[in-house]
C-alpha cells in the first residue's frame, strides 16, 4: 500500500518527535510496540505481525519478536551495509521494502537476543542425519577457521581436520570447499583472459558472493548478462561435481554467509545442495551431538578433488578471489608461473581498494569492494577497471552474515587463511593436479565447462 501525502506528513513528523533509537528502547520489536507501530501506521517489519517467528527478505534470515529487546543493533548493522531496510524512519512505504533485504545477514551476528536468526536448515539435517541418506558434507574455506571458536579455540586456527574427524562421527562424508574455489578460479581466470585478449565486456565482475549477486539482480541488472562472471559460486560447483558422483547423496554445505541458503535454493542450481547451515548452526549440531570440536582427534577428508591449493583457501578474505584469479591469469597470459605468489597490493580491509597488476606488457587495472555499501562507489566509475571483486559482508567471509560475531575477530581469520596460503604444497589454482586431470578426463578446456557455469535472471 502506497503512503499518501497526509501519512507521508505524519510520518515526518514522528520522525521529528520520536528518535528511531527512542523508538527501539521502548520494545519497537515486541508485540505490545507492532500495536503501537500500527497505530502510527509505521511498516516496521510490517510481515511479521502476529507471527512468532517469520522470514522476510529473501529466505535467508528469520525474525522472532517474542525475542527481541528493542536494542537497535540489527537496525545500525543494516543502515552500516548501506540497505536501510531496517530502518524505521526511513519513508518506506510498505513491508514490500523488507524485500530489499540481499541476506547478508549481519542484522543476525549483531543481535544479542537472536531475535534475528538465520532461515533454520538445522532441523532438515537433524532429519536426514536420522534417516538412512548417505550424506555428504562441503565445508567454505572460511569455516575452517572459524568453526574452532564455538568450542573455545583461537580464532583464524586451522580446524579443517577436525571438522573431518566431526562428520565421520556423524556418518558422513566430508570434502572441503577450497577445490571448488579452485575450480572457480580455472573458469574465472580463463573468462577474464578471453575479454583481454579477445575483446568482451569489461570489466568483469566476480560472482561467488549470493549477497552481492541478489544486490546486482536488485539494484544493477543490466550487470547481470553483461558484466558479471557466469561462474557458479565454489560452493555450487562443488556440489555439481559431488552430486555427479554421490548421485542420490543429501548434500549439506556450511557457510560462513546466510545468502548462501538462498543461492542453495535457486532452481538454476538444481537443488545441487540439499541444505546451507551457517557455522553457527553447524556449532549447534554438534553441541546437539555432544561432539567437541576442540578434542578431537585430526582426521583426513574424502577423496574427492583432496589436492586443494592455498588460492583457494584465501577467497574467505575480501580480496582472496582477486589474487588467486590474477595468480592463475598471469600463467594463462604469460606462459609463465608468478614467481611471487602473494600480491600485497590487494591486500587490506578498506572498503575500497584499486590497484594496477602488470602482466607481461599489460596493465590491469582492478578494484576491490569489501562490504556492499562500499559498492556505489566503484559502479558509477567502473569503465575504468578490467576486473572488480564484490563481496557483501565487511572483512570477505571472515565476517560473513553466518559467522560468530562475539568469539573472535575478522582479522584473526583472515590471517589463519594466508598463514595456510603461505604453507601449501601448491598456491596457485591451475597447479592442482586433481583439477587438471578433471578437465583432461573430460576433454574440456577452462572456460569451456557448462557444469560450472550459470545463467541467473536479471531479476531477484
Amino acid at each position: 500500500m502506497k503512503t499518501d501525502n497526509a501519512k507521508n506528513h505524519t510520518e515526518k513528523s514522528l520522525c521529528t518527535t520520536m528518535s528511531r533509537r527512542t523508538f527501539l528502547k521502548s520494545a519497537a520489536f515486541g508485540a505490545a510496540a507492532f500495536t503501537a507501530a500500527a497505530a502510527m501506521e509505521q511498516p516496521l517489519l510490517a510481515a511479521t505481525v502476529g507471527q512468532s517467528a517469520a522470514a522476510f527478505g529473501n529466505g535467508a534470515i528469520q525474525f522472532h519478536p517474542e525475542s527481541c529487546i528493542g536494542c537497535g543493533k540489527c537496525v545500525e548493522a543494516c543502515t552500516s551495509q548501506g540497505l536501510n531496510v531496517l530502518e524505521l524512519f526511513a519513508g518506506k512505504s510498505s513491508s514490500d521494502d523488507l524485500n530489499d533485504c540481499i541476506g547478508c545477514g549481519q542484522c543476525t551476528r549483531v543481535c544479542p537476543a537472536r531475535a534475528l536468526t538465520e532461515q533454520d536448515g538445522l532441523t532438515a539435517v537433524q532429519t536426514a542425519l536420522n534417516s538412512d541418506r548417505t550424506i555428504v558434507w562441503q565445508f567454505a574455506p572460511s569455516v575452517q577457521h572459524i568453526a574452532g571458536e564455538l568450542f573455545g579455540l583461537p580464532s583464524g586456527q586451522d580446524v579443517s581436520a577436525k571438522l573431518a574427524a566431526a562428520v565421520h562421527l556423524l556418518g558422513g562424508i566430508a570434502y572441503r570447499t577450497d577445490c571448488g574455489a579452485d575450480f572457480t578460479i580455472m573458469e574465472e581466470a580463463a573468462e577474464l583472459v578471453e575479454r583481454l585478449q579477445h575483446g568482451g565486456p569489461l570489466p568483469l565482475i566476480t560472482s561467488c558472493c549470493p549477497g552481492w549477486i541478489n544486490y546486482a539482480q536488485q539494484n544493477h541488472p543490466d550487470l547481470i548478462d553483461q558484466n558479471i562472471s557466469s561462474c557458479k559460486s565454489p560452493m555450487e560447483m562443488l556440489a555439481a561435481l559431488v552430486k555427479q558422483k554421490h548421485t542420490d547423496c543429501y548434500h549439506v554445505a556450511v557457510m560462513p554467509c546466510t545468502a548462501k541458503k538462498i543461492e542453495a535454493s535457486r532452481t538454476v542450481m538444481q537443488n545441487a545442495v540439499d541444505q546451507v547451515l551457517t557455522v553457527r548452526e553447524f556449532g549447534r549440531l554438534l553441541e546437539a551431538r555432544h561432539i567437541n570440536l576442540a578434542v578431537l582427534q585430526d582426521d583426513s577428508f574424502d577423496v574427492l578433488f583432496d589436492e586443494n591449493s592455498g588460492a583457494g583457501r584465501i577467497f574467505g578474505v575480501t580480496g582472496g578471489v582477486m589474487e588467486a584469479a590474477l595468480r592463475t591469469a598471469y600463467q594463462m597470459l604469460t606462459g609463465k608461473p608468478l614467481q611471487q605468489a602473494e600480491i600485497s597490493a590487494l591486500r587490506g580491509n578498506e572498503g575500497v581498494r584499486t590497484a594496477e597488476v602488470q602482466i607481461h606488457n599489460q596493465i590491469i587495472r582492478v578494484a576491490i569492494v569489501n562490504g556492499i555499501a562500499n559498492a556505489e562507489t566503484v559502479l558509477p566509475n567502473m569503465q575504468q577497471y578490467h576486473f572488480i571483486e564484490v563481496m557483501a559482508c565487511p572483512g570477505g567471509c571472515a565476517g560473513g552474515g553466518g559467522t560468530p560475531s562475539v568469539s573472535g575477530t575478522v582479522m584473526a581469520r583472515q590471517n589463519g587463511m594466508y598463514a595456510a596460503d603461505r604453507i601449501s604444497k601448491i598456491r596457485r589454482s591451475h597447479e592442482n593436479t586433481d583439477v587438471q586431470k578433471w578437465y583432461e578426463e573430460k576433454s574440456l578446456q577452462p572456460g569451456s565447462a557448462d557444469i560450472l557455469h550459470v545463467k541467473y535472471k536479471t531479476n531477484l
